[in-house]
């Protein structure tokens, strides 16, 4: 006979091997626990002998979990002397042995499909592995409530018309016990977890919402008896309170207090026994909206903290094709410098002063090259720009001479159109220029594709308003399509084959740092705009009139 499949469809249900390992006496110190917790809360029992609450549910689940089902036997022994030794009457041998093979086996199941096919992590980080162990924990808290009460029913333990109301006790109350706990439980057997525990002792936050509990749990106590039910609501604030600051850890370290503290205040108090059905369902609400809460707020500062990582690597990744868009015009440039350098100097007669004037453009664009690297990596980093009051018609002038060569050999005509008046801007000159720049190539390269014999790229500067002047970067080139305006200034989007896409939003990012704004025109010529604050405005907006200093 072939077992195979029979195995392989078992160890989809049942941890041969659990993940964590519980000692001989670990087994033992949560044994004890159970007997204790059992004892403890054996209080107001119903006519079944079911208590409302079971925190030692959860000790039996951590137990099978942690050690594997193999300490099956350990959990019937507890079952045994809580159903033996807890009830007032006494009750047959036989009932004792099958309701404590009833929890025995119930747990058994519950354990081996949370290890199994419905596995969570001890950490429970995801909501995942919540909804599966409150999944898990109802539907085996409902049918070992049906079987546990079947049996007492037969044994005449209780009338079977108070069956559905037996069967209900046992199903929150275990619930209840089993969610409140072995979350607890589960996350001080993670290295992790308790790291992110000790970090909540001394929090003194978490300590103000501690207070904040008890003070809530007091109030409850001085209330009126008819009242208390109902006063019970308040401890959503405190709960929702912890567990939006630190998460399932604070969530499940506030539900462990709410329910000691409802414990001594029941003990205190005095309930009708029609209260007590509205209590369960309270601490079921609380639990089940502590859980879900803190785990989404972990997933969701965890999702946060990936968010800003991979704005780290976006940025560093627009950072490096930032410098290298940049730096790839100046290489062109030393290149050849540097080549009619050679020619120069490999001349018969060498000409010193042309020779010199080569090095010193060399060196220049080597300086020039050194600065755009540094203020664009400043600038992407930490958003730096150094201001400078520049006469806006002197600094047009000299970024289109410095691309008049790349226009001449293009065979495009350089056209522009200065501002009538002198007027300063506060800008950073060697990012400022970098915009400028990028605009003049683009058009450059625009017109240069179609071959034009009356290709022309013109700069106008205008002042539309007394506080700000725009400068139109306008070309006959190709022209801009409707459709590309808005995406155009966006990261690594290029209309050009060979594009890198980062010029314009380069450009758009350090006209925003100045205070303006880039747009395009579309049409069948090209028609960019940009506008610069005057001086005087920026300045009285930054209140840093200093040349050269760092905003």
């Amino acid at each position: 006979m072939n077992l195979n499949p029979t195995l392989k469809f078992l160890r989809r249900f049942i941890p041969l091997r659990p993940e964590k390992q519980l000692g001989p006496s670990g087994v033992v110190f949560f044994f004890l626990l159970y007997i204790f917790l059992d004892w403890i809360t054996y209080v107001n029992p119903s006519r079944f002998g079911i208590t409302p609450f079971n925190p030692e549910a959860a000790i039996a689940l951590v137990i099978l979990m942690l050690g594997g089902i193999r300490y099956w036997p350990v959990i019937f022994l507890a079952a045994i002397w809580g159903e033996f030794a807890l009830p007032t009457e006494v009750r047959p041998l036989g009932l004792i042995l099958i309701n404590g093979g009833v929890l025995a086996a119930g747990f058994c199941l519950m354990s081996s499909l949370l290890c199994g096919r419905y596995r969570i992590d001890i950490e429970l980080e995801t909501r995942q592995n919540i909804t599966r162990l409150i999944g898990v924990s109802l539907v085996g808290m409902l049918f070992m409530g049906i079987a546990y009460v079947f049996t007492l029913v037969t044994y005449n333990i209780g009338p079977m018309d108070r069956y559905f109301f037996a069967v209900r006790r046992f199903f929150i109350g275990y619930s209840v016990g089993v969610l409140v706990a072995a979350p607890f439980l589960l996350m001080l057997h993670s290295d992790k977890r308790c790291r992110e525990f000790k970090q909540l002792f001394f929090s003194r936050l978490f300590w103000l919402q501690v207070i904040s509990i008890f003070v809530c749990l007091w109030w409850i106590f001085l209330s009126e008896e008819d009242d208390r039910i109902r006063n019970f609501y308040v401890l959503f604030l405190p709960l929702i309170w912890t567990a939006t600051c630190f998460g399932l850890r604070g969530a499940v370290s506030a539900l462990m207090l709410i329910q000691c503290g409802i414990f001594v205040i029941f003990h205190i108090a005095t309930y009708q026994p029609l209260s007590m059905f509205e209590l369960q369902l309270l601490l079921m609400t609380l639990v089940l909206t502590g859980l879900l809460l803190g785990v989404s707020i972990d997933e969701q500062r965890r999702a946060t903290n990936n968010f800003r990582d991979s704005l780290k690597l976006a940025a560093a990744g627009e950072l490096s094709a930032a410098i290298t868009h940049e730096i790839n015009q100046p290489l062109t440039a030393l290149s050849g410098y540097a080549s009619a350098g050679q020619q120069v100097a490999s001349m018969p007669e060498v000409d010193r002063l042309q020779l010199n004037s080569i090095m010193q453009k060399i060196m220049d664009e080597t300086k020039r090259t050194a600065a755009v690297v540094r203020r664009l990596r400043d600038f992407f980093r930490q958003g730096d720009i150094y201001l400078e009051a520049i006469e806006i018609n002197d600094f047009v002038m000299q970024v289109i001479l410095s691309v008049k060569s790349k226009a001449t050999e293009a065979g495009v005509d350089l056209q522009f159109k200065k501002l009538p008046t002198t007027t300063a801007v506060l800008v950073d000159l060697i990012q400022m220029e970098v915009v400028l720049r990028n605009l003049l190539i683009n058009a450059i390269e625009s017109v240069a594709q179609l071959n034009k014999d009356d290709g022309w790229v013109s700069v106008l500067i205008n002042s539309d308003s007394p506080n700000e002047v725009r400068i139109e970067v306008a070309d006959n080139g190709s022209g801009i399509r409707s459709e590309d305006v808005e995406r155009m200034f966006d990261s690594f989007v290029s209309t050009k084959s060979n594009g890198m896409g980062m010029g314009l939003a380069i450009s758009r990012a350090i006209i925003s740092a100045h205070g303006g704004k880039i747009w395009a025109n579309p049409g069948q010529m090209g028609n960019i705009c940009f506008t610069l604050p005057i001086g005087d405005v920026l300045a009285n907006e930054s209140q840093s009139l200093f040349e050269g200093k760092k905003i």
